[in-house]
C-alpha cells in the first residue's frame, strides 16, 4: 500500500509518500490506527484530513487493499 502525504500531514510526518505492507485489508479506522501509531503528530490533524483511495475519497466502511494508493489530505485553502 503506497501512502501519499500532502500539505501539513507530509510536514507532519516529514516525507511525501511511504509504503506499508499490511497483511490482509484495512479499514479506514485501522489504517489511521496504523498511520498514528507510526507518526504522533498526524492525530491532530486526523479530524481536518480526508483519506483517498486510488483517487477518489474513502467512505468509513471501505475496505483498503494492499494494492491500493491512499492519500492523505489535509483541508486546502486558497483562491
Amino acid at each position: 500500500m503506497r501512502v501519499l502525504y500532502f500539505a501539513q500531514a507530509r510536514l507532519a510526518v516529514g516525507r511525501s509518500e511511504e509504503t506499508l505492507e499490511p497483511p490482509a485489508p484495512l479499514s479506514v479506522e485501522d489504517l489511521w490506527k496504523e498511520l498514528i501509531h507510526r507518526h504522533r503528530d498526524l492525530s491532530h490533524l486526523r479530524p481536518s484530513c480526508r483519506l483517498a483511495r486510488n483517487g477518489k475519497f474513502v467512505d468509513p466502511d471501505e475496505k483498503l487493499l494492499r494494492e491500493d494508493e491512499i492519500a492523505v489530505l489535509p483541508p486546502v485553502s486558497g483562491g
